[in-house]
Parts: structure tokens; C-alpha cells; sequence
């Protein structure tokens, strides 16, 4: 049976989508990060941590809803829009009542926490509601559609959040920001998909739907457990304002991770599955753009940490120092875990990602808690350096690049060690003072401007849709192979 043809279209596509969804990106996260330091000094620890702490539960709680459907949805080549979406309403509306019955079984973490879970709940239904709308731009490619409702209900959520937090509201600040900016925003994606989104509703699908997506929902909520259980083992050592510090250096050591991830990629993925040297690239080109990023961004917040505390959080946020010294070298090490993550998904490899997952989880929460029982916090981030999971991640990516695995391994030594001398020469001026956070800052620009000379053609050949053959396909030379 022949394959289907490639899009010749799609390599601009995928520089639009990701021109897009950074220019979203950035303005959301500007806005988002300038809310978060002026309610750094607004709000105690303690309100933050019992905030973060409902915040994952939900968030926890919308990647069961979903049972996986909308993350199948993306490589679903019927396009079952209006199935999915129905089914979605009314697993929303069932695990946010859920939610609120069973908001009393988190007293023992927090005793205001069943309060702020009761009333947070709601948010599982309204984001459910932006699922299908959101996935049909980005399957589609044409994630621009979505930039301006998404800064939106960044900008919403801001206002909102810093004024009640002025006017005293606390904790609840942060809670009817979060319900009226996903209100905002299921509106207004409901609104550009008008007249474009299919939405015929066929029931019969949704069995064969389930079975399809089942792989993908188990990977979901463990990839949820994996990046929000850290919280939950702080507070079974730590009181809330531990949670709140430890939450918030987690914040700055991922956050250039949120700006920058290559959300077109999957797409990307699914676009060039059956052409190995295409699908080969992709991967290359968002491995090294994401690390080079999170490698240079690493090495200004270690050097800089008391600084950027300081001036970020404020004098209150003293014990996020040492945590963010930690964290920040996380990303890293876990770049495969994160678009592996993709590649897998696209291949149809659930159980491996699953099972991959699976064990991150447990050597999270080992270690975590060992570590945390005898260090406190600074334990939980030195946990997350002993994922077993990232392991047997970088085996199968060697496995399914094959050759082109040892060039990317390459480039990522590359990334590495070029900026260090930099930030080192930096370094020898006086720790948390303006000189070197400004050398810092240099160094941070001449990094990253050495990293782009060195990576720019095989990005411009990828998206001028000139790939030479990498070589590189494994197993039998598919480089995405699997049943679609």
C-alpha cells in the first residue's frame, strides 16, 4: 500500500506554527512571569504553596478526564473532532464533581486546601472544553489562530490575579484568575474555530477511540505524576511555605523550557512519519534548539542565583537559592525525555513510553523522599537527576536514529561546553552583584549567537526542505514506523 505523500507545504507550516506559538509564548510568559514577581511580594509562601498544591490536583484530575482522546486525536487520521469533544464534555462535567465530592480526602495535606479544591474544580471542566478546538489548530498547523486568545487569557488572568491579591482576597486570587481567564479562553478558540471545525458526533467511534487512546492516557497521567509529584513529597516533610519555595525555583529553572519547546514539532512528527531522513531532522533541529536554550539559560541562573532570588522573588524567597542552584540543571539532562516523549507518540510506542515513565515516577518518589527526609527540599531537587526512565529514553532514541544518534549526542557535547568559558570568565567577578549578572547577560548573547552560527544550516536545509539523507534510521530503516 503506498504511503501518503508529504505536504511539500509543510516545512513553512512548521516555521509559521513555531514562529507562532513562540510569539504566544512569550507574551503569555511575560505577562504570566511579570504577575508571578509582583505576587512573589503580594502573597506569603504558605498562599502559594497551598495554590500550587490544588493546582496540581486538578491538573492531575484533566488528565484523566480526557482518557487519552485528545492526544490520540493528533494522529488520528479520521479526524473524529465532534466525537471527542462530546465525549469531553461530559467526562469534564464528571470529574469535576468528583473533584468537589472528594475535595474533603485532601485534608491531610493542607486543612484549607478542600476549600480551594472545591471551587478550583471547576477549572477541569472549562479546560476541557478547549481541547478539540486547540488540537485541531495544531494538527492543522495553524497554531497563529490560537496566539491572540492565548495572550488573552494570559492577560486576564494577570490583572485579575494582582488586583484581588491588592485588595486581600489571598489564595483566592490565584483561583478566580485561573476560572475566569479558561472561561475567557474556551470562548474566544470557540470563537476563531467557528465555521472550520467538523463537529459531527458519532458515537459508535468512541469504543474503538478508547482502546486506540488507552496507551496514550496512562502515558498522560504519568508524565502529570512525574512533573507535579514533587510538591507532595515536600509537604509530607515540609509545611507549605517549604512548597511554595521549592515551587517557585522549579518556576525559573523551567521556565525557558516553556518559552522556547518546539510546540510544532509533533505535528512535524506526524507530517514526515514515513520518510526516515525528514523525520530524522526534525528531531535534530528541536533537540538542538531546545537545548541550546536550556543549556544557556542553566548556566546564568547557576551563576546568578542569589540575583535573580532577589530581584525575581524578593528577600522573603532566601531558601529558593540553593533549590534553584539545583534545579536548573535538570533540563539537561532530561531533553530526550521530553521530545522522545514525541517521537514515541507518533510511532505508536505507548507501552515503552509508559513504561518509561513508569519508572521516573518511582525513582522520583524513592528518592525524593529519602533524599527529602534527610535534606528537605534541596533532597527532592537532587532526586530529579536519578530518573531511570531518561535511560532506557536515550537507548531507544539510539535505537530508532541508529548513525545520526552519535552526531546528535555531538551536538549536544557542543552545547555544553561552548558556552561554559563564558559564563566562567563571568564568574570571576563578585557573586549576586549587578557586574555579573550584566557579564552574565553577555555571555548568555555571545553563547547563544556561537551556538546559532554553528547549528543555522541544518535548520535552514530543514526548513527549506532540503534534508540531506542522515543515514540514520533504525529498525529496518523506519524511522517512524507502526500502525497509524
Amino acid at each position: 500500500m503506498s504511503e501518503p505523500a508529504i505536504d511539500p507545504g509543510t516545512p513553512r507550516r512548521f516555521l509559521a506554527s513555531s514562529l507562532a506559538s513562540y510569539w504566544s509564548l512569550g507574551v503569555r510568559l511575560i505577562v504570566g512571569f511579570a504577575a508571578k514577581v509582583v505576587l512573589a511580594r503580594l502573597l506569603i509562601p504558605e498562599e502559594h504553596g497551598l495554590y500550587e498544591l490544588a493546582l496540581r490536583i486538578v491538573t492531575i484530575a484533566a488528565a484523566a478526564r480526557d482518557l487519552g482522546l485528545i492526544y490520540h486525536l493528533i494522529r488520528d487520521e479520521r479526524r473524529p473532532y465532534g466525537t471527542v469533544f462530546g465525549f469531553t464534555v461530559a467526562s469534564g462535567a464528571l470529574v469535576t464533581g468528583a473533584l468537589v465530592l472528594g475535595a474533603p480526602l485532601a485534608a491531610g495535606l493542607d486543612p484549607e486546601l478542600p476549600g480551594v479544591l472545591r471551587v478550583l474544580a471547576l477549572w477541569v471542566f472549562l479546560d476541557g472544553l478547549t481541547g478539540v478546538p486547540r488540537t485541531f489548530f495544531e494538527r492543522e498547523l495553524r497554531i497563529g489562530r490560537l496566539v491572540w486568545p492565548e495572550i488573552a487569557r494570559g492577560l486576564l488572568a494577570a490583572g485579575l490575579a494582582i488586583g484581588l491579591a491588592l485588595a486581600g482576597a489571598g489564595v483566592w486570587s490565584f483561583v478566580a484568575a485561573d476560572l475566569a481567564a479558561a472561561g475567557l479562553f474556551a470562548a474566544l478558540v470557540w470563537y476563531r474555530a467557528r465555521g472550520e471545525l467538523p463537529l459531527s458526533f458519532e458515537p459508535a467511534l468512541i469504543p474503538g477511540l478508547l482502546r486506540r487512546s488507552s496507551g496514550l492516557f496512562l502515558v498522560w497521567l504519568l508524565y502529570h505524576l512525574v512533573i507535579h509529584v514533587d510538591p507532595f513529597v515536600v509537604r509530607a516533610f515540609e509545611d507549605a511555605a517549604a512548597v511554595g519555595q521549592y515551587v517557585r525555583a522549579y518556576m525559573l529553572a523551567f521556565l525557558v523550557r516553556q518559552i522556547v519547546f518546539p510546540r510544532a514539532l509533533l505535528p512535524a512528527l506526524v507530517e514526515y512519519r514515513h520518510d526516515p531522513d525528514r523525520f530524522h531532522a526534525a528531531f535534530r533541529v528541536g533537540t538542538v534548539f531546545l537545548l541550546s536554550c536550556e543549556v544557556v539559560a542553566g548556566y546564568f541562573l547557576f551563576f546568578n542565583a542569589e540575583k535573580v532570588v532577589e530581584v525575581v522573588l524578593g528577600p522573603q524567597w532566601g531558601p529558593a537559592v540553593l533549590l534553584l542552584k539545583i534545579l536548573c540543571f535538570v533540563p539537561f539532562l532530561d531533553v530526550f525525555s521530553e521530545l522522545g516523549g514525541d517521537v514515541l507518540k507518533v510511532r505508536h510506542e505507548d507501552r515503552l513510553w509508559l513504561l518509561i515513565l513508569g519508572l521516573n515516577l518511582a525513582s522520583l518518589v524513592a528518592f525524593g523522599a529519602a533524599f527529602t527526609s534527610r535534606w528537605g527540599p534541596p533532597g527532592m531537587a537532587a532526586a530529579n537527576f536519578l530518573l531511570l526512565g531518561n535511560l532506557l529514553m536515550a537507548w531507544r532514541m539510539a535505537r530508532i536514529f541508529a548513525r545520526g544518534f552519535g552526531r546528535l549526542l555531538a551536538d549536544m557535547a557542543l552545547i555544553y561546553l561552548v558556552p561554559l568559558p563564558l559564563f566562567g570568565a563571568a564568574a570571576l567577578l563578585p557573586a549576586a552583584s549587578w557586574w555579573r549578572l550584566a557579564a552574565s547577560a553577555a555571555a548568555a548573547a555571545a553563547g547563544m549567537g556561537l551556538l546559532a552560527w554553528r547549528f543555522w544550516r541544518p535548520v535552514r536545509l530543514f526548513l527549506g526542505g532540503r534534508v540531506a539523507a542522515a543515514g540514520a534510521a533504525g529498525d529496518g530503516g523506519s524511522g517512524a514506523g507502526g500502525p497509524d
